[in-house]
C-alpha cells in the first residue's frame, strides 16, 4: 500500500521536455506536494546530474526505451498523415525534408473516406484501425508497480519514446494529460488518436488547431502559455551585459548578431545532404569582417540542442565569430541543456542587437525580448525546385501565422540579407509593433507563471485540492 494518495507518471521523451515540464514550476510544484508521488519515465535515469537535479523524497525514476512501431502502426500514421493533407500545408508538403512518399500511397483511399465519411469519422476510423490492428505491448510491468492515477506525455508524436506510455495508460484506462510540446506538433504530425482527458496548449492559435484538426473537444483543452518562457518573463538572476560580454570573450563596442541555428536535418533533402546553416552563417561573418555592415559587429552562433558541431568547426578561427555548444550529449536524441544553459540563452537574447535563424523558434523567443528578427528566406545554394527549397518553410501552417503577426523579415536574397541587417542595426524600433503582435498571440500569458497554471490544472485533475488560475 503505497503511502501517497495519488501517483502520476511524467513520461519525458526529449531534452526539451525536460525543460518544457521539469525545469520550472510545473515539475516544482508537483512534488511540493507530500500526497502526490511522482514517477519520471525517461532515457536519462542512469545519468547521475540528472538524477541529482529532480531527485526527491516523493519522486521516483523508471526508464524509457527506444520504441519500434509496428508494420501495422507504420501504414496507419501514413493514412492518418495523407487524411490531414487538405487541412495541413506542413503535412501536405513532407515537412522540412519533403518526403511525402510514406503518405502518398494512402492519399487516394485517405481522400475517398473524408469525401464519403468526412474528416471527424474518418479519424474515428483510425482509431478503430489502432484499436484492431495495433496493442499496447511495453511498460505493462511498470504500470503494475505503481498503479498510476494520471500519466503526463509530452511529446507523442511520430512515435516518439512516450508513444507507448501513452497506449500502456490508454489500455489500462488511466486517465492520460498530453502537453503540446511546440508550436508546430499539432500542423506537423499526426495526433494519436487515444483517451486523453486534458490537452495542454500554449495559446489560442493551438487550441484552435487541435480543435480543427483533431477535433479535440474545446471543454478538454487548457492554455497555458509557454512554460519554458517562464524565465524570460521573469529574468531573475541575468548577467548583466558586461559580465556576460566578459563570460563570452565578446568586444562591448560592437554590436552583437545572436544567430541561431535550426537542428542538423534543417534544409537537408535530396538535393541538399547537409543543413546549408554554416555556409550562412560564413556568409555573414565574411560580410561582417569585410566591412559590408553599417556598424562594427561580431556574431555569436548558438547551436541547436540536435545541430551537428562538427559542421561549425571552420568558423572557430574566423574573426569576430563565436560558437557556443550549450549542453550535453546524453541519452535524449538532442543535447541536454542545464539550467545554466537556459539562463545563458535568456541572456544571449536579451543582449544581442539583432537575431536571425532558418524558421524557427528562435523567432519567437527574440520577440519576447523586443529584439530585430530576420529569416533566412532564400536557398543559399541555389534555387531549388518547390518541393526541395527551404522557401517552403515559411508556407508551413504555423510559421505563416507567425509571419502574418508582423514582426519578421524574410531576406529573399545574399544581397536582402545584409541590405536588413544594416536596416535593423540602424533603427532597432522597426517593426517594434509586431513584435508586440506576437508575444500577444504566440506566448498568451507574459507573467512568468505557466509551469505553475500547469500543475494546478494537473493537480486539478487528481482531486487534490489546488487553487484555479485558469479556465479555458
Amino acid at each position: 500500500m503505497s503511502k501517497y494518495d495519488k501517483t502520476i507518471f511524467i513520461a519525458i521523451a526529449f531534452g526539451t521536455s525536460v525543460r518544457d515540464v521539469l525545469r520550472n514550476d510545473t515539475y516544482r510544484s508537483l512534488q511540493k506536494n507530500k500526497n502526490l508521488r511522482i514517477i519520471i519515465l525517461a532515457p536519462q535515469v542512469n545519468d547521475p546530474e540528472f538524477i541529482e537535479e529532480f531527485k526527491g523524497d516523493n519522486v521516483e525514476f523508471e526508464l524509457l526505451e527506444k520504441y519500434y512501431p509496428t508494420r501495422a502502426e507504420r501504414q496507419l500514421y501514413s493514412f492518418h498523415r495523407a487524411s490531414l493533407r487538405h487541412k495541413s500545408t506542413t503535412i501536405d508538403l513532407g515537412n522540412t525534408a519533403g518526403d511525402t512518399s510514406g503518405m502518398s500511397f494512402y492519399t487516394p483511399f485517405a481522400k475517398t473516406s473524408v469525401k464519403v465519411i468526412g474528416d471527424e469519422n474518418t479519424l474515428k476510423l483510425i482509431h478503430f484501425g489502432y484499436r484492431k490492428f495495433t496493442s499496447a505491448q511495453h511498460y505493462e510491468e511498470v504500470f503494475d508497480k505503481y498503479k498510476p492515477d494520471l500519466v503526463i506525455v509530452t511529446r507523442v508524436l511520430n512515435y516518439s519514446l512516450d508513444y507507448p506510455i501513452l497506449r500502456m495508460a490508454d489500455k489500462k484506462k488511466v486517465p492520460i494529460i498530453a502537453c503540446v510540446s511546440s508550436w508546430d506538433n499539432l500542423t506537423s504530425k499526426g495526433f494519436f488518436p487515444f483517451s486523453i482527458k486534458s490537452l495542454v496548449v500554449w495559446n489560442t492559435i493551438l487550441a484552435n488547431e487541435a480543435m480543427d484538426l483533431f477535433f479535440f473537444p474545446k471543454k478538454d483543452i487548457f492554455i497555458s502559455g509557454i512554460p519554458r518562457y517562464d524565465l524570460f518573463f521573469r529574468r531573475e538572476g541575468f548577467q548583466s551585459r558586461e559580465t556576460f560580454f566578459e563570460a563570452f570573450k565578446l568586444d562591448p563596442n560592437k554590436k552583437l548578431i545572436l544567430y541561431g541555428t535550426g537542428s542538423k536535418t534543417t534544409g537537408r533533402t535530396p538535393l541538399d545532404e547537409t543543413t546549408p546553416e554554416p555556409e550562412i552563417v560564413g556568409f555573414i561573418a565574411d560580410a561582417m569582417n569585410n566591412n559590408q555592415l553599417s556598424h562594427p559587429s561580431q556574431m555569436l552562433v548558438r547551436l541547436h540542442p540536435q545541430a551537428n558541431p562538427d559542421h561549425y568547426k571552420f568558423l572557430y578561427d574566423k574573426e569576430n565569430v563565436t560558437v557556443h555548444i550549450p549542453g550535453r550529449d546524453v541519452s535524449f536524441q538532442d543535447r541536454l541543456f542545464s539550467k545554466n544553459d537556459d539562463i545563458e540563452y535568456a541572456e544571449s537574447l536579451l543582449h544581442s542587437d539583432l537575431i536571425i535563424n532558418f524558421g524557427s523558434t528562435v523567432s519567437i523567443d527574440a520577440a519576447v525580448f523586443d529584439k530585430p528578427i530576420i529569416c533566412v528566406n532564400f536557398d543559399f545554394r541555389g534555387e531549388r525546385p518547390y518541393k526541395y527549397s527551404m522557401t517552403r518553410l515559411y508556407d508551413f501552417d504555423h510559421y505563416k501565422k507567425l509571419v502574418d503577426l508582423g514582426g519578421i523579415r524574410l531576406s529573399k536574397s545574399r544581397e536582402d540579407l545584409i541590405s536588413d541587417i544594416n536596416r535593423y542595426l540602424m533603427d532597432p524600433t522597426l517593426d517594434k509593433a509586431g513584435r508586440d503582435n506576437i508575444v500577444d498571440k504566440q506566448c498568451h500569458f507574459t507573467d512568468g507563471q505557466s509551469g505553475d497554471r500547469i500543475a494546478q490544472h494537473i493537480l486539478s485533475h487528481l482531486d487534490l485540492e489546488v487553487e484555479v488560475l485558469q479556465e479555458v
